[in-house]
């Protein structure tokens, strides 16, 4: 793993230590979040909205975007593909 990347990850541990000491009604998905970025797995979609609110109002973040902050840590969170579903249909069957 390259040195940005680590360098997110610490970045955002110290943010979620950060809030996990203010006692918010969240501790247990900070726990969650801290738990997989410990042991070197990337935080869902879910995980990243429920923390963006905090995030975007850290000083680094303070005047830009949400795009932005996303893009900044998206080393950090899995994207789920989804496959193209095809309606079921008879036109095999009609051939």
């Amino acid at each position: 793993m390259n040195s940005d990347y680590q360098n997110k990850k610490l970045q955002l541990l110290n943010y979620l230590q950060l809030y996990l000491s203010k006692k918010f009604r969240m501790n247990n998905v900070f726990i969650g979040i801290i738990n997989k970025l410990k042991n070197n797995h990337k935080i869902s979609m879910k995980q990243y909205n429920s923390i963006i609110k905090f995030i975007e109002k850290e000083p680094k973040f303070i005047n830009r975007d949400r795009t932005y902050i996303l893009n900044y840590f998206e080393p950090l969170i899995h994207k789920v593909e989804r496959e193209s579903y095809e309606p079921n249909n008879l036109s095999k069957f009609l051939q």
